[in-house]
């Protein structure tokens, strides 16, 4: 079966490419993937919706 994950686009502190697998639908492994990356705003925007829930809530 072939490789279909591609690995990390990174480079690495000394020049070269890092090696990695980039995790499942991104461009970078774990440990380049920074803040920047897709799911980590994702994640980042449903943490601030459910903020957003929680103080239109009436409190009883």
């Amino acid at each position: 079966m072939a490789r279909t994950q591609s690995t990390c686009g990174a480079r690495t502190k000394h020049g070269g490419c890092c090696r990695r697998l980039a995790m499942v639908g991104a461009s970078r492994c774990n440990l380049h993937r920074g803040d920047w990356a897709t799911y980590t705003i994702e994640r980042d925007r449903e943490r601030e919706r459910a903020r957003e829930r929680a103080r239109k809530r009436p409190k009883r």
